[in-house]
């Protein structure tokens, strides 16, 4: 099993027993180049930057990566952007693959992402790897002019179109919201097994149906406090049904995930807490987790690394202490299932 790392560009994350949120930290304190060239020494698997346009100073939206709705982030958040961070640490990093998540399909025009991506895959000699999400937010998409309900077709086309630009000659697509004819975009992916790894992020039985028909793999979110690892047992049952219907095998299909974590000394007491926080403690306690995650069948979890003092120091104490601790061990554990293992 594999050990990715949620990017800190939207801030050092850090949670109480119910929701997890992000500090408004200064950009001097996420320091992206440091924090990846950290990861790749720890034998981290990859880094996953997660994606805003803007921040809506109030917002109403149900923010799905808390159970209670909260919104994560701060009125005014301090957020850099995902393309051009990750096209910097691909020139300061050599074996570190690069992930979004999750870049927001809708908010932008698709053949501008396929191409900017394009470039990461190209910059880093094939270490992208796109995770894809709809969006929550409703207010941050009336600012960007989209309607929030066209969210999901819309997302079902931008895939699709990456896919074209990044794999034939000329791309051609009639969709109900995108359409052109013989286009080209060059140079291709380095990546052409047929194209970069794009999964699709989703806690939803709809996001797993989504996920079989037009990605490479699934990758919901664990970022409650306390959490059972075979919860999303049902999305995997509706993806297999898809693959199934498309003639395709679970083989071919990646099954990621992500949690909150923070390494721990035995006698802190977030280790000593009953119940835990999952993927906090001492190594032990989180390899118990991740191996947990395993026997559900997944092959990485992203973990988004829990940082009270909201200090650059502290997220990479975390990333040193897993590189030492819990990354060599992790190694170790064999996802249960057929579904295809993240390399």
């Amino acid at each position: 099993m594999e050990v990715g790392l949620y990017g800190n560009t939207h801030g050092q994350s850090y949670r109480d027993d119910v929701n997890m949120f992000l500090h408004h930290t200064p950009a001097e304190q996420m320091d992206p180049i440091r924090v990846a060239q950290t990861a790749e020494r720890a034998g981290i698997h990859s880094i996953w930057y997660p994606d805003h346009v803007c921040m809506p100073y109030a917002s109403e939206s149900f923010h799905t990566a808390n159970v209670s709705g909260q919104r994560a982030y701060q009125r005014r958040h301090n957020m850099l952007d995902a393309a051009v961070v990750m096209g910097a640490v691909a020139v300061h990093t050599t074996t570190l693959k690069l992930a979004t998540s999750v870049l927001i399909a809708p908010y932008r025009h698709p053949l501008s992402d396929a191409r900017q991506f394009m470039t990461v895959d190209q910059l880093s000699g094939g270490r992208l790897m796109l995770g894809v999400g709809v969006g929550w937010m409703v207010e941050e998409f009336d600012a960007v002019g989209i309607d929030y309900e066209e969210r999901n077709r819309r997302t079902e086309e931008c895939i699709q179109i990456y896919k074209a630009s990044w794999t034939g000659d000329l791309a051609t697509f009639e969709g109900n919201y995108y359409s052109f004819k013989d286009v080209s975009q060059d140079p291709k992916p380095v990546q052409q097994n047929p194209h970069p790894p794009i999964v699709f992020g989703g806690n939803t039985i709809r996001g797993a149906r989504r996920a079989a028909r037009f990605c490479n793999g699934l990758y919901p979110l664990f970022l409650d406090s306390h959490v059972e690892a075979g919860r999303f047992a049902p999305l995997q049952d509706e993806v297999r049904r898809e693959l199934e219907a498309q003639g395709r095998s679970p083989a071919d299909f990646l099954m990621l995930c992500a949690a909150t974590a923070r390494i721990t000394d035995a006698g802190d007491p977030a280790a000593q807490a009953n119940p835990r926080l999952t993927c906090t403690g001492t190594a032990e306690q989180i390899l118990e987790d991740l191996a947990s995650f395993a026997d559900a069948g997944f092959s990485m979890a992203v973990c988004m690394l829990d940082c009270p003092s909201g200090e650059l120091s502290e997220q990479l104490d975390q990333i040193e202490r897993f590189g030492a601790e819990v990354i060599p061990e992790a190694k170790k554990l064999k996802p249960a299932g057929d579904w295809k293992a993240v390399t």
